[in-house]
């Protein structure tokens, strides 16, 4: 061996940027919902702007997640589908650990999954899907229980702030 270590090829959570995985993620949803995905397609379901979106895209192109043309729009590359894969899934078990693990309303779950899924790692998106299978297999009285015990937390009506909370 030399004095040369070998160099890794970083997984993608540690290039894409979460914005980029939204990308991704949206284009794999949106390919199960449509013949063809445009720009257009995405910044509707986005809500950003067409420009924003063909920035994106070219970026996304550039590190090759997408292929585009006018034919087939755009479409993921092999790698990113399964990437998507990925984040889809990790979105699902959030949402619903959050909704049905913690009581959370849907709307805030969604929108507290979309900033937590970017920031966790594999091992802990694999860790809470274990968690998940364990949690369905559990009897109703028992799933009951945990979650009661979840929506009785003193911290859950302490004010948002930099204050409130257990580790103020």
């Amino acid at each position: 061996m030399t004095g040369r270590q070998e160099k890794k090829t970083p997984p993608f959570r540690e290039i894409l940027s979460p914005a980029q995985e939204d990308y991704i993620e949206t284009i794999f949803n949106l390919t199960g919902e449509m013949e063809k995905v445009r720009v257009t397609d995405i910044a509707e379901r986005l809500g950003v702007r067409m420009p924003a979106v063909t920035r994106a895209v070219q970026g996304l192109e550039k590190i090759g997640m997408v292929n585009r043309d006018d034919v087939q729009g755009i479409r993921l590359t092999s790698i990113a589908r399964k990437l998507a894969g990925a984040l889809v899934h990790r979105h699902s078990d959030l949402v619903f650990f959050l909704t049905e693990v913690l009581g959370v309303d849907e709307n805030t779950a969604e929108s507290d999954t979309c900033q937590m899924e970017h920031g966790i790692s594999p091992e802990t998106a694999q860790s809470l899907h274990e968690f998940l299978k364990e949690y369905a297999g559990l009897d109703e009285d028992t799933r009951q229980q945990l979650r009661s015990s979840s929506t009785k937390s003193e911290f859950r009506f302490l004010p948002d702030g930099k204050g409130s909370g257990w580790r103020a």
